[in-house]
């Protein structure tokens, strides 16, 4: 299904990178340990796998095709893996197959929903960012149908809404080439129906991979990498570039502010897809984050522009002072916290160290307090994808629970699902649930209790 001329010129085609060519149906997995029998749900993960011709040349790794991965524990069991193709267009006419039901005018764009994949008000989406919308599929991970949230979304979509714990509400940033120099908030409701959005005017047009808040503000990434138009009319595969020139800064929206209401903090350049968590400390915003030195500057293929370190940002908001210190200088990205304190203050979060372009590596928990790291020891076998953290029930601390991450064995070039317990990562694992399939590194995945 998938043929790639000259995959090794390309390393974000090659190896763990490299797209796998079959849909894959299994049942009863094998388990090594023990799974808590209070798990009752899906661990889903998307990422990029290349469905046809692929040109290695010019082929960039954030715009390969979605492919969805998913588990399904209960009862102690792991009852079934799927690994789908997300279907818009293209992807259904390379399979041969009618194209999805859709939402929006023919001309609507489809990029591949490639990124990330939530369940919010009882439905599943495969998402990504730069103006495309969410495309919805079923339980079994089998496309449904390109949405528009009901009617209610005006345009893009994003590869990262957040979940505000206190209300339930997603808060997306979106943005697309073709509004000029804007982005775009969006508040969507715990019906699945959006019901707020503000357009934010920018100096250019940046990618704005992520989102973060506070209680008392919605922070707005206007960093260095932004709409090239020349790449576009090349025929670049992303047209968003480095620019030396850019001044980066972090706008602060108040929670239900327009945009007249922004206030721009400069920051030193840098670019940062992930940002951990955000909170108000008095007068400050506290932000973390993964922070790349730059990016799509050198390397336009994928992200390759230095190692990317884990970072804490201060902001005043009276004085306008910005202070930036580092956190933990090993190579670390996906970085992921106890969601029921997105917003608020946190002690713990949890990291994939990386390796050379973007290789899964080491498992990370970081005391954000202390600065002292925990990282596993194992990853001359295994590489780690993004963690995900799950608090156990009735959990009375911030880490009473598991973390759940994807792997790669490389004796079996096959991939597991492994458990630990967050206040002991370094341990063996609680339970590992052995995939009969390798799963490509990839991007974003979300523990969904229950039949959501």
């Amino acid at each position: 299904m998938t043929t790639v001329e000259n995959a090794r010129g390309n390393p974000f085609l090659e190896g763990n990178l490299a797209p796998v060519t079959e849909e894959v149906t299994a049942f009863d997995l094998e388990v090594t340990g023990t799974l808590p029998p209070e798990l009752d749900g899906r661990y889903l993960r998307n990422g990029p796998n290349p469905l046809g011709y692929v040109n290695a040349e010019k082929y960039h790794w954030f715009t390969g095709h979605g492919m969805v991965h998913g588990i399904r524990l209960r009862d102690g069991k792991a009852e079934w893996y799927r690994n789908r193709w997300v279907r818009n267009n293209d992807v259904a006419e390379l399979l041969g197959e009618a194209h999805p039901p859709s939402d929006w005018p023919a001309d609507h764009g489809q990029f591949a929903a490639n990124t990330n994949v939530i369940g919010h008000a009882g439905k599943t989406f495969a998402i990504v960012e730069a103006g495309s919308p969410p495309i919805e599929m079923s339980y079994e991970l089998d496309t449904v149908r390109v949405s528009n949230l009901e009617g209610t979304l005006p345009h893009a979509y994003s590869a990262h809404p957040k979940r505000d714990p206190l209300t339930g509400e997603l808060h997306v940033m979106t943005y697309y080439w073709g509004w000029g120099n804007q982005v775009q908030y969006l508040v969507v409701g715990t019906d699945g129906r959006v019901r707020r959005h503000v357009d934010i005017p920018t100096t250019g047009g940046p990618m704005i991979h992520d989102i973060a808040f506070t209680q008392k503000y919605i922070l707005v990434f206007d960093l260095p990498t932004i709409f090239n138009l020349e790449a576009a009319m090349s025929g670049a595969g992303l047209p968003y570039l480095w620019d030396h020139e850019y001044d980066a800064r972090i706008g602060l929206l108040p929670r239900e502010g327009n945009a007249d209401d922004v206030k721009w903090f400069s920051i030193d350049p840098c670019y940062f897809f992930h940002p951990m968590n955000a909170y108000d400390d008095g007068e400050s915003v506290v932000l973390v984050a993964a922070r790349h030195q730059k990016m799509f500057d050198r390397e336009r293929r994928g992200p390759s522009e230095g190692p990317p370190t884990l970072d804490r940002w201060r902001i005043n908001t009276v004085t306008g002072k910005v202070k930036q210190e580092r956190i933990d200088d090993r190579p670390q990205e996906f970085p992921r916290i106890n969601e029921s304190l997105i917003g608020l203050p946190n002690k713990y979060g949890y990291t994939a160290g990386v390796g050379k372009h973007f290789a899964q590596d080491t498992l990370i928990k970081v005391d954000l307090e202390s600065r002292r790291t925990e990282a596993r020891t194992d990853t001359a076998r295994y590489g780690y994808g993004e963690p995900v953290f799950i608090p156990r029930d009735g959990a009375t601390a911030e880490d009473d629970g598991w973390v759940m991450a994807l792997r790669l064995d490389s004796e079996t070039q096959t991939s597991d699902l492994a458990l630990f317990d967050a206040t002991a990562i370094t341990a063996d694992p609680v339970a590992v649930v052995h995939l009969p399939a390798r799963v490509p590194n990839g991007f974003h995945g979300n523990w969904i209790p229950g039949a959501q």
